[in-house]
């Protein structure tokens, strides 16, 4: 897990949105805001995941693709 970096993905509230780039932040939800957000952003509410996810992973590989194709 990225234990180093804060990012949407590895946050205990997040949940699959349009995998991996998009993200539903089921606390952003629940604060009446705008609860898509990009995997690889952080808000202060973030909160360390209890279990590892392959979102920030796969985000950083899709951001990549996409940053070679320019």
């Amino acid at each position: 897990m990225e234990n180093s970096q804060k990012f949407c993905g590895n946050c205990d509230g997040h949940n699959c949105y349009d995998y991996p780039t998009k993200i539903f932040c089921s606390t952003r939800y629940a604060q009446n805001k705008n609860p898509i957000v990009d995997t690889l952003w952080c808000c202060s509410d973030w909160s360390q995941v209890s279990q590892d996810c392959y979102c920030v992973q796969e985000a950083k590989k899709a951001k990549e693709a996409t940053t070679k194709q320019r």
